[in-house]
């Protein structure tokens, strides 16, 4: 479903501030009562709505403009909301961007975020929603992730902008986060809001530095009962919408804000993607462009490409232009108001974002029936035609066989995708293992007690990661399996009425296309495509990275080598400790066989106080060894954690290593895709050379066709006037001889005559000589 709309525009005229009633400042902007239009000067516009300065309340503008945007969104259609306007003229304050919980209710956002909300708590019993949220600036031309808790503001690595496969634009490695309540996309806002550039100026004193999106995107399950004539399965309607909510930078002029160094930097970028966005909204405002086609600049700035949807695309979109009535601001806000004025002409062309392959089983249920319908038409009429029927049923046959293909290729899927699931499984309950390993040896517990709890534990961790892989699995499967067979369906099942397939239409179509056409396209398909697949194992092998680097900063961390060295100066002090009580044993021993008399009583006493001496030592020395003992099993410990960091730093290394030939890769193939494209540029202005050469000569031989033609008209002309003198010399020659007979014989004037007579034939004879000479040369030519 398809809905043509403009872009729909809002001017919001915000109240004089403090500092323009101190300096004087007047109102230099008029709202004609009871209508949307405004006038500056001389200058008169109308928009949709107009909020302020005598209007309606600004507090109107969410029930207006926003509301029924929100609303589109859970009917499945993408929506923008777009505040622009001059530095200090309210657009942050009116969108709500620098949120915070004491004013929570103030601007769009808040009042989305509450709507939203809302409205899933009123069908959540019907419809299962996963609500995602992001947040970017647009910082001197580069894309940064405000919601990336691993990085600081000045060291965040900006993000890429990609298309997809159907024209669309994506951010790489953005941060979308799940939320599930109202407050924590609350609290996703205002942790980027502060995170967001912003600066002082003369104008304003928390001035934006940067444009920022804030995006909130919405999938829904609709369930309900589908009622068909093949069954009574229950179908799952899947939308996807996202809203797009952009607070843009304002317009500035250093001359009044004062800035220098980094803000005047920071100026001009903001002044160059406005106007980058300003010449789209003029291409896309002019109709007679529209018509011919003509080009969007879309590509000159970073900021017009992320609003490529927005504007003249795949889109509902309110537009709020934010200005300020001051005098001294009245070139700047009527600049504001032509850049909305010219907004007014964009025509966008929204759809709704249903999910692909539940809406081609759709389609295929209804094309059943129909069949079915058809069938038992025939059958029971009986007066049928025989051909249609088998036309029928070799359709119905053609639907089922696709199905069972489907059928059997979705079930080998899922068979990898289990077996992947269960490598992937197993790989990780060995990592969480060696981990808990690790700090097990780190809290100082002997190896046999790390044995003895190791398999319940490995057990359990392994029963709990089964579990999330299993949920893990059911996600990717439904999210996956869709759009891989949307196409499938698509060109196997669909024939239109006439009998004739869509593939034959795409053929026809593509007849038009010259070899040359396709044989680029596809090639740059699949530079895209093998871009997309390194860049996608790169990322992957950069989490490897981290993750073992994260391993050895924990063996780091722990202190190995220190912990080897105090290890090993315990156990030589135990080895000192012990040679020395046994030492002391056998002097116990050699005073006791040193002693004469047992039944003297000295020597008794001295005896018993050497023996229970000698059972203390040996008591001393048992339990020395048993330290020795532990502290020996510690020692093969640390050994073995050193054998297990060892084997982290050559994977480490291993990985850094695919990292680098996989780089040199993507370099190579990009080197050699632009000498390709090089080359074929080539080829191209050489042919467009050699075109503009036949041309040329093409024009030549036009110009000379047409000479050629003048100068056979000129002749055809020129033998038409020798013919008609031939003629009247013919006639004239007939009449002299018809005058000759009659002439007397005899000299005189009978003579005279005669010689004239015959001078006249001679002339006669002459000039019939020459235009006949001359008329058979005209014929030869």
């Amino acid at each position: 479903m398809e809905s043509s709309d403009s872009v729909r525009v809002a001017v919001n005229i915000r109240p004089l501030i403090t500092t323009e009633l101190v300096n004087g400042c007047t109102d230099c902007i008029t709202v004609v009562p009871g209508e949307p239009q405004v006038q500056i000067g001389s200058h008169s516009f109308t928009y949709d709505y107009v909020y302020g300065g005598g209007g309606p309340p600004p507090s109107s503008i969410y029930d207006d403009c926003v509301d029924p945007l929100v609303d589109a969104v859970f009917r499945g259609y993408n929506a923008t909301v777009l505040a622009y306007g001059q530095t200090g003229s309210g657009k942050t304050y009116t969108m709500g961007t620098n949120y915070n919980d004491e004013e929570s209710n103030g601007g769009i956002i808040p009042k989305v975020m509450e709507t939203i909300f809302r409205r899933v708590g009123e069908v959540k019993n019907s419809t299962e929603f996963l609500i995602r949220v992001s947040f970017i600036e647009i910082f001197k031309e580069e894309v940064f992730d405000l919601l990336d808790s691993k990085s600081t503001t000045l060291g965040r690595p900006p993000i890429q902008i990609r298309e997809t496969g159907s024209g669309g634009i994506t951010l790489s490695g953005v941060t979308e986060a799940e939320v599930r309540t109202k407050e924590e996309m609350a609290s996703n806002l205002a942790r980027g809001s502060l995170s967001r550039a912003t600066g002082s100026t003369n104008m304003n004193s928390q001035s934006s530095r940067s444009h920022a999106i804030f995006t909130i995107s919405i999938e829904q399950n609709k369930t309900g009962s589908c009622l068909s004539a093949v069954n009574n399965d229950i179908c799952d309607d899947i939308l996807s919408a996202k809203l797009h909510l952009v607070d843009l930078a304002g317009s500035e002029r250093a001359k009044r804000t004062g800035a220098n160094g980094t803000r005047l930097k920071e100026g001009i970028n903001i002044n160059k993607g406005l106007l980058a966005l300003g010449n789209v909204i003029s291409a896309l405002g002019d109709e007679r462009k529209r018509k011919e086609g003509g080009h969007v600049p879309y590509r000159d700035s970073k900021l017009a490409r992320l609003l490529q949807d927005s504007l003249g695309g795949n889109n509902k979109t309110v537009m709020i232009a934010c200005v300020s009535p001051a005098d001294t601001n009245a070139e700047e806000t009527l600049n504001t108001l032509k850049y909305a004025n010219r907004a007014r002409n964009i025509q966008n062309k929204a759809v709704i974002n249903r999910d692909p392959m539940a809406a081609q089983l759709q389609t295929m249920r209804s094309q059943i029936e129909h069949l079915q319908a058809e069938l038992l038409f025939y059958r029971g009429d009986g007066n049928g035609s025989f051909d249609e029927l088998q036309i029928l049923k070799h359709k119905v046959s053609l639907l089922e066989a696709s199905n069972g293909e489907l059928r059997q290729e979705l079930q080998e899927r899922r068979l990898a995708s289990e077996q992947l699931a269960q490598r992937a499984l197993e790989a990780q309950a060995e990592k969480e293992k060696l981990v808990m390993q690790i700090e097990a040896i780190r809290n100082g517990k002997s190896w046999d007690e790390i044995e003895s709890n190791q398999n319940q534990d490995f057990d359990l961790m392994k029963t709990y990661l089964l579990k999330i892989q299993e949920l893990e699995g059911e996600l990717i499967r439904l999210k996956s399996l869709n759009s891989s067979k949307c196409r499938r369906i698509s060109d196997s099942v669909v024939e239109d009425e006439d009998g004739t397939s869509k593939n034959s239409l795409f053929s026809s179509g593509n007849d038009y296309l010259s070899s040359d056409d396709i044989e680029d396209n596809e090639k740059e398909v699949k530079h895209s495509t093998l871009q997309e697949k390194l860049d996608r194992e790169l990322m992957e092998l950069d989490k490897r990275l981290e993750q073992k680097e994260a391993e050895m900063k924990r063996f780091a961390s722990s202190g190995t080598s220190v912990l080897k060295q105090l290890y090993e100066k315990k156990v030589n002090e135990l080895e000192h400790e012990k040679r020395t009580l046994q030492k002391e044993i056998e002097e116990l021993r050699h005073n006791l066989g040193n002693i004469s008399s047992p039944s003297d009583v000295v020597a008794q006493k001295l005896e018993e106080e050497y023996l229970h001496k000698l059972n203390v030592l040996e008591s001393q020395v048992a339990e020395l060894k048993k330290k020795q003992d532990v502290h020996a099993q510690l020692l093969r410990q640390k050994q073995k954690s050193d054998e297990a960091a060892k084997r982290l730093q050559d994977e480490i290394q291993r990985i850094r290593s695919q990292k680098v030939q996989l780089q040199q890769k993507i370099k190579q193939e990009a080197e050699q895709f632009k000498l390709w494209k090089a080359s074929r540029e080539k080829e191209v202005q050489q042919l467009k050379k050699e075109g503009r050469r036949n041309e040329y000569e093409m024009h030549k031989l036009l110009a000379l066709n047409q000479r050629q033609k003048m100068v056979l008209q000129r002749k055809t002309e020129e033998s038409a006037m020798a013919t008609k003198r031939l003629k009247e010399l013919l006639e004239s020659r007939k009449a002299s001889s018809r005058e000759a007979p009659s002439a007397g014989n005899g000299s005189g004037p009978g003579v005279q005559a005669i010689m004239q007579t015959v001078e006249h034939e001679l002339e006669v004879t002459v000039r019939v000589h020459d235009v006949r000479s001359q008329y058979e040369r005209q014929m030869a030519e």
